[in-house]
């Protein structure tokens, strides 16, 4: 993905909460079983056909274009759902994902719903065969008939799909709405392809999980989905910020991460975040935006003493109405082990009452760092213990000290490979 583009951010207006209630874009590993992740569980026949990740999907302006990778959903199989911790009971949800069906049956099946609390399954999204492709259709709840578009659409083509939940004040009243694009949406809501719609079925207590499902080979189809969103309001306001590059540069234990936009809209600024290899995000830092602007501009970022190890890195973009949308670094960051011991000079320093020591371990080895005061007493020691190959900080806090200078050395006993290094720091109150 080479750009944000925010066409189908579906958000409030308030300054206390984003209209972004749910999202999922499978950054795992493909082959992952789903249910694997922490983020989904089995919802029936689990360990049968279990749902994984797959290469995944893009559509031209979709905000989870392009962005980690999708799952293939065939038949007779496992279902599996994923919570939306707010558990919305009021107003709309929209639900939005992309699809490209391989296959489906002339019966046909749901493969997409949200779940209200009491495992009833309502906005259910269908898939049935026509002539030489397929259609798209949808319920409220468990009704017989299932309302189609009559739209034939191609087999192995990717669409973005809509789908708007509208709580009602009555009873068995709430609405549901359809939309199949083959292009970018545009910015005001359209008329559906489907409904609105409602049924004499129970209405939603509420909405509190995404379920994907896998139905019987006879009905079901098969296909890929990718980037699952869920938001409170149709996008009526928000213009793209577009990147036009995203890259990283590695420098021993320093990652400078570089990225550039062509045009920008009401863009307060980005927020670095960094994970490690499967972990979680951690934001590690911010860059003020441009706000509205239609000159390119330049932005970077540097991550310095990064340990060793394998992370990935993304942009969280967020515009002045707090609502956002990430972009991912399409290469995975690898800091490897340093050629040399090495001790650097504290920072900050002078320093009150916090600084940071970086070492160096080229191997394995049993490390020692002491604090001395200017008499040439212990004051403080910092690492005591075997420490592993690579890149190390410690934070000292010297709020227990007195202003002054000091001197720290490191000792290292790397099997017979010897290492020792003293520098002097000064602490100022």
């Amino acid at each position: 993905m080479t750009r944000i583009i925010l066409l189908l951010m579906l958000f409030v207006l308030t300054s206390q909460s984003k209209s972004q209630i749910f999202s999922e874009d499978f950054i795992y590993p493909i082959g992952t079983p789903i249910t694997t992740t922490g983020n989904w569980s089995a919802a029936s026949a689990g360990g049968t056909n279990p749902i994984a990740v797959s290469p995944g999907l893009t559509f031209p302006s979709y905000i989870g274009s392009g962005i980690g990778d999708g799952v293939r959903m065939t038949t007779t199989g496992e279902d599996d759902s994923s919570s939306i911790v707010s558990r919305p009971n009021s107003g709309t949800v929209y639900s939005s994902f992309m699809v490209s069906v391989s296959s489906a049956q002339a019966t046909g099946d749901y493969f997409f719903a949200l779940s209200t609390t009491g495992n009833a399954f309502d906005n259910r999204v269908y898939a049935r065969s026509s002539g030489a492709g397929f259609q798209l259709g949808i319920t409220k709840a468990n009704e017989a008939t299932v309302n189609y578009d009559p739209t034939v659409y191609s087999f192995f083509v990717t669409y973005l799909v809509v789908t708007k939940y509208q709580f009602n004040a009555g009873v068995a009243d709430d609405e549901v709405s359809l939309w199949v694009f083959s292009s970018p949406p545009p910015v005001l809501e359209p008329l559906p392809n489907v409904g609105p719609i409602t049924a004499a079925s129970t209405d939603a207590t509420n909405l509190s999980r995404v379920l994907l499902r896998q139905g019987s080979a006879t009905n079901a189809p098969a296909l890929v989905l990718d980037g699952i969103y869920l938001d409170v309001t149709w996008n009526n306001n928000l213009l793209p910020v577009e990147l036009s590059s995203f890259v990283s540069v590695i420098n021993e234990n320093n990652v400078t991460l570089n990225w550039s936009t062509s045009t920008e809209t009401n863009n307060a600024g980005f927020d670095i975040e960094r994970s490690s290899f499967n972990g979680t995000w951690t934001k590690i830092g911010s860059v003020s935006g441009n706000g509205t602007s239609t000159t390119p501009h330049g932005y970077s970022f540097s991550d310095r003493a990064v340990a060793s190890g394998k992370y990935n890195y993304r942009l969280k973009q967020v515009d002045f109405n707090g609502n956002f949308e990430y972009h991912n670094l399409g290469n995975e960051v690898i800091i490897g082990v340093p050629a040399k011991f090495d001790l650097s000079q504290n920072y900050p320093n002078p320093f009150n009452p916090s600084t940071k020591i970086n070492y160096d371990l080229p191997t394995d080895g049993s490390v020692s760092i002491k604090l001395f005061d200017l008499s040439g007493k212990e004051v403080a020691s910092l690492v005591n213990e075997v420490k592993t190959a690579g890149y190390h900080t410690v934070d000292f806090n010297a709020s227990n000290l007195s202003s002054g200078v000091y001197f720290y050395n490191i000792s290292v006993d790397a099997n017979g490979n010897n290492f020792s290094a003293t520098k002097r720091m000064m602490l100022v109150k």
